[in-house]
């Protein structure tokens, strides 16, 4: 019985987070702003498949961009310098972490 508990438990945890895997493409509210055409890595880092990299680096003016969540298929969400882009206070940037190409603008 107990088996059967842990492992009603943990079917729930692993449906949950798997959700987590794929960002709705409904979520982006807007385009942003002024953004180059693709953001960087740091110097000497190549992208890589499925894999998010923090930091992105906008290669016009250097602005760094942090990483604060991930999708496993390549799509991160980044928070931005205060006022870049035409984000706001609750605004993430979504970039294709396998080009360093914006997605769009999503919502905390």
């Amino acid at each position: 019985m107990r088996t059967k508990i842990l492992t009603a438990i943990l079917a729930c945890i692993l449906m949950s987070c798997g959700s987590m895997t794929t960002p709705d493409s409904d979520n982006i509210i807007r385009q942003p702003i002024d953004t180059p055409s693709n953001f960087i890595l740091a110097n000497g880092m190549d992208f890589e498949e499925n894999t998010c990299n923090s930091p992105m680096f906008d290669p016009e003016d250097g602005s760094e961009l942090i990483m604060v969540r991930s999708w496993g298929n390549g799509i991160g969400d980044y928070e931005v310098p205060e006022g870049k882009y035409g984000l706001e206070n609750r605004e993430y940037l979504r970039i294709n972490c396998e080009t360093g190409k914006v997605i769009g603008v999503v919502k905390k």
